[in-house]
């Protein structure tokens, strides 16, 4: 809960994304609504509380000059802060409620435009943190994200998937496709190559020739958006003129330079996903200074990718990769404070199913990973996730939608 004078203070999504927030603005912990039931004549007690609970938001790198000058403002405003050496100045956790913010930004107002910028960057990731709901145009049709978890299932056209229940040729995928459908996909996602770790690129063509024809089927017999998996612009082009209305790219626009020109020029949306090098060789990327921080910095890089190519900021989902350039244990970290992805003001896509890191710590091959998944999803959806991409589609939108009934204490779930 915002009070109006921050809601009216508050740059724009767009001008969110499009500054690419210089000292990597995250908040890493942030009020939770109290759960107290109150008589009738307390309206407004979450409202208060909402207002003064305190937020931890994290700033790097700040420049010593103005940091020493921050951190005079924060403490007349009755804020707090931790601080400690970096690299190429000073990292801050600040310490603050709402009202607080305000009141900083409000005394930094006539100083330095680099005092300015670090107030601004601060209320514009709790912003960012706050926002709860998306629309994405997917070809005409509007997906509304947020309200509740989206489930996205999984449809492989290759030979070499990590896990063998999903592999299925272009032939069948329309089958599998009404099937995920009617067992509560709200999307699906079409690939044609395998970008487990270790895997190898196949060309263009044969990438082509596996989802086009898929897409294509499956377009006419299913009402949901299609996604299409790919880092390449030509097999992208390919999908959305067989029917394709978003992009899944699991290398951010990294990969092809003419990637972002393709999904700007059909206006429809992406997943920027993070990782590091090749499939091939991700595992060995797979080192962090610190992981969340790394994440999101980099996620940032993706979203300027994507800027600078013509696609608009409300056309942008973020995923944080589970499994890709990470160890089991970096994955779990992952999972543990999805949170921190609010701060960049987009959709969180993500995809545990039946990955390795649930191996990792059952023991389990990837053919008995559901319950593990199963767990992974809800605690995903608790700590924020808006979509979740999966291979068993039933099971995981009953998980996805209990653990959403849980967050939102049933509002909106139980009549």
């Amino acid at each position: 809960m915002t009070s109006d004078r921050a809601r009216d203070a508050r740059p724009s999504p767009s001008a969110i994304i499009d500054n690419l927030f210089p000292h990597n603005a995250h908040v890493v912990g942030g009020y939770d609504p109290l759960p107290l039931q109150l008589p009738a004549e307390s309206p407004h007690f979450h409202e208060i509380a909402a207002a003064h609970g305190t937020y931890a938001i994290r700033l790097q790198e700040v420049g010593e000059s103005i940091a020493d000058e921050f951190l005079r403002a924060l403490g007349r405003v009755g804020g707090a802060a931790h601080s400690h050496p970096s690299g190429g100045g000073v990292d801050l956790i600040v310490f603050a409620s709402l009202p607080q913010v305000e009141a900083l930004r409000a005394q930094l107002l006539t100083s330095s435009n680099d005092l300015q910028r670090l107030a601004e960057e601060v209320v514009a990731v709790l912003h960012a943190y706050h926002r709860t709901e998306f629309s994405l145009d997917c070809g005409g049709r509007q997906l509304s994200v947020g309200l509740r978890p989206l489930v996205m299932g999984v449809i492989n056209c290759t030979p070499d998937s990590f896990y063998e229940g999903s592999r299925i040729g272009e032939r069948a995928a329309a089958e599998l496709g009404e099937q995920m459908v009617d067992s509560g996909a709200d999307l699906l996602d079409v690939g044609g190559e395998s970008t487990r770790p270790g895997s190898k690129m196949v060309s263009a063509q044969e990438e082509i020739d596996r989802v086009a024809p898929a897409i294509e089927e499956l377009t006419s017999r299913v009402e949901v958006p299609i996604s299409v998996d790919t880092s390449k612009a030509p097999v992208a082009a390919a999908a959305i003129a067989a029917g394709a209305t978003i992009v899944n790219d699991v290398r951010g626009l990294a990969a092809d330079p003419e990637l972002g020109s393709v999904v700007a020029a059909a206006g429809v949306p992406i997943i920027l996903m993070h990782t590091r090098g090749s499939s091939e060789r991700m595992q060995e990327e797979a080192r962090y200074e610190d992981l969340l921080a790394d994440i999101l910095k980099e996620l940032r890089e993706a979203l300027g990718r994507a800027s600078r190519a013509g696609i608009g900021p409300e056309a942008t989902l973020v995923d944080p990769g589970i499994g890709f350039a990470k160890t089991a244990q970096q994955s779990l970290i992952v999972l543990r404070h999805l949170a921190a992805l609010r701060s960049l003001g987009r959709p969180i896509v993500i995809g545990p199913s039946r990955k390795s890191f649930i191996g990792e710590v059952l023991g389990l091959p990837a053919e008995e990973r559901l319950e593990g998944t199963t767990a992974s999803v809800a605690c995903g959806v608790l700590t924020g996730a808006h979509m979740v991409r999966v291979h068993d589609v039933r099971s995981m939108r009953r998980a996805a939608s209990v653990a959403a009934a849980i967050r939102s204490e049933g509002v909106g779930w139980i009549s």
